[in-house]
């Protein structure tokens, strides 16, 4: 099934089924603010990396754990954040993903 995501121009994006209240507080979101504090917590783990799981922790209380999902999915996206191929297990005994900055070509 296709997704019903829409996007209105604004950001970030919502359904077309999601209550007004919803999409308001969706928009409320300081995408930016949230993407550049996750990148910076990824860089701060150098070549070793880092799961969504420990940024969700390392940044609790900053950021929601879906904020940090989601901002790690934009970065992933945008091409400055890379899956390593690696996985640790998380504190439910589950792999999860390992993350690192993608470094600049100079």
């Amino acid at each position: 099934m296709m997704s019903s995501m829409v996007l209105d121009g604004a950001a970030p994006r919502s359904r077309a089924s999601d209550p007004v209240t919803s999409v308001d507080a969706g928009r409320s979101v300081n995408v930016n603010a949230s993407q550049a504090a996750v990148l910076e917590a990824i860089e701060r783990t150098m070549d070793h990396g880092i799961t969504q799981g420990a940024l969700e922790e390392f940044l609790s209380g900053t950021w929601s754990p879906s904020r940090i999902r989601s901002a790690v999915s934009e970065l992933e996206d945008r091409g400055l954040v890379e899956a390593t191929g690696e996985t640790r297990a998380t504190v439910y005994g589950r792999q999860a993903r390992v993350y690192r900055a993608v470094k600049a070509v100079s």
